[in-house]
């Protein structure tokens, strides 16, 4: 993937790291996990799926600020967990469009037709300048999606 480069707080410019990984790959470690999803929001259906899905990540030096859990049918990739570190220093803005830009490029190179989300709302707000629409269920609840075709 390519690098994205951003200015941190203390105006240094730092490279935004994407790294796509296997379900078979090093789990990540507690204390990240805790930090990327706080207080209620790391449940046990989302620790399930953050040990047994492939996973996107974004590094900004040695910490993770950005992870998205994805599993690919035949027509989308479906990414129901977005974590991101609020307290690192790194604009979220920045972290945000890595990561969607990542998990765009792997929906688009595995043949997916659509994106869906599940974002917390930190990272709806500016999903519709990108693309994504809002389909609301009743049973359902809510989510994104963007067409990948």
């Amino acid at each position: 993937m390519h690098p994205h480069r951003h200015v941190a707080n203390d105006d240094q410019v730092q490279t935004l790291d994407i790294r796509v990984t296997g379900p078979d790959c090093d789990p990540l470690p507690a204390g990240d996990m805790r930090r990327l999803f706080p207080g209620s929001m790391l449940t046990e259906a989302r620790l399930d799926r953050l040990q047994t899905w492939s996973r996107v990540t974004v590094h900004c030096g040695d910490q993770i600020v950005a992870v998205a859990t994805c599993n690919k049918n035949d027509v989308e990739l479906r990414v129901p967990d977005i974590g991101l570190d609020r307290t690192c220093g790194c604009s979220t803005a920045d972290v945000v469009h890595a990561l969607l830009d990542a998990l765009e490029l792997a929906g688009i190179a595995g043949g997916c037709r659509r994106l869906v989300l599940m974002p917390p709302k930190e990272v709806a707000a500016p999903l519709d300048r990108r693309g994504y629409v809002t389909i609301a269920e009743r049973c359902a609840g809510g989510w994104l999606e963007k067409p990948l075709a």
